[in-house]
């Protein structure tokens, strides 16, 4: 597997957090008043108590990999009492509030444990946050059939952050077959470049360059697109082979 080396944290680290107050305040005004059972088409089978459950355990889980520098045990991890709309909104309010004090005590450089194909060093658990917390806010208004706004540069750098970070992870999981084609994508609004291959495992350079096919348009559309949230955040144009550009696109989050 060749890939450009990750790069831990490009944004600074009070963007990163404040992007996960932001979106974890999102999501909890969300479950005040919203349903706790309306689906969220774009996570499959979950409703707004799953999507909520599920973000206020990944806060908790990092938080215990910052504090521990060790890999969580999953059932230590305390779960709502019950699931009312105030207990899981208080309940996931404290999680979130508990990653993001983790999160502005942590050094960049601190060594920690996490599970990704990265460094082992604080700085990814800050750039990972961020990124899970904004996809999933995005889940959340859309299911609310609000507008959500993406900051097109902090939706470049997870772009970046997808293809050096989570579609390795799912390599090395096993879980995904890569394309053997090769994708270009091209942020039309902010800077950023890729190429995705496949030749001897996954390749990805930060520059312009031909595939076979060509995603284009705003970092938000494309980091919707790349999560599997097709045209969540507006339309991309496709240039060349789109059989290519739908097999990359299809990984998701798996």
């Amino acid at each position: 597997m060749t890939v450009d080396p990750y790069v831990t944290c490009p944004l600074a680290v009070s963007t990163y957090i404040e992007s996960v107050r932001s979106d974890a305040a999102t999501l909890a005004d969300l479950g005040r008043v919203e349903p706790l059972t309306t689906p969220i088409a774009t996570c499959g089978e979950w409703t707004l108590r799953e999507l909520l459950r599920h973000v206020g355990f990944v806060h908790r889980w990092a938080t215990h990999a910052i504090a521990d520098a060790a890999a969580p045990d999953r059932a230590s991890v305390p779960m709502p009492a019950d699931e009312t709309s105030d207990s899981l909104v208080s309940w996931f309010i404290e999680g979130a509030n508990g990653i993001s004090e983790a999160l502005a005590t942590l050094p960049t450089d601190a060594p920690t444990w996490h599970p990704f194909p990265a460094p082992l060093v604080g700085a990814v658990w800050v750039r990972r946050m961020a990124h899970e917390t904004m996809v999933h806010r995005l889940d959340g208004e859309l299911a609310a059939g609000r507008t959500p706004f993406v900051d097109p540069v902090l939706a470049s750098d997870g772009i970046d952050e997808y293809l050096s970070l989570i579609v390795p992870h799912l390599v090395r999981q096993g879980r995904v077959d890569l394309p053997t084609s090769s994708l270009h994508l091209h942020c039309t609004d902010v800077a950023g470049e890729w190429l995705v291959t496949n030749i001897d495992g996954l390749g990805l350079v930060r520059e312009h360059a031909k595939g076979d096919a060509a995603v284009r348009g705003p970092a938000g559309a494309i980091l919707a697109e790349l999560w599997g949230r097709r045209a969540a955040l507006g339309q991309c144009d496709i240039v060349g082979d789109a059989s290519a550009a739908d097999a990359w696109l299809a990984i998701g989050g798996n």
